[in-house]
């Protein structure tokens, strides 16, 4: 894995990068948590921009499977999933199937 001397995973300048296994690059990380050195990236996960994309997410993905629909369903912030939910029951109450079978 690639690791940053300095902890810092902003900083990709060549004298600051360097190999190390996983295991080394995860004890160092931890590490330098620990001591309160180095600055983690954010990470950019979009998942479903819109109503349609989630639904499509969902209609593909099989519960308990690693699949592409739950990877998309999984990244959507926490708040646009309950966002979507809610609009999929408003949906389902406006046309009368929203009771379960």
């Amino acid at each position: 894995m690639v690791d940053h001397r300095d902890a810092d995973e902003s900083n990709d300048s060549p004298e600051n990068l360097r190999w190390l296994c996983k295991s080394c690059n995860t004890q160092l990380g931890l590490a330098a948590a620990q001591a309160g050195q180095g600055r983690r990236t954010s990470q950019y996960n979009p998942g479903a921009a819109t109503l349609a994309q989630y639904t499509q997410a969902a209609l593909q993905h099989t519960r308990g499977q690693h699949d592409a629909g739950g990877e998309i369903i999984h990244e959507t912030a926490k708040e646009k999933r309950r966002e979507f939910a809610a609009e999929i029951w408003r949906r389902r109450r406006a046309r009368g199937t929203d009771r379960r079978h």
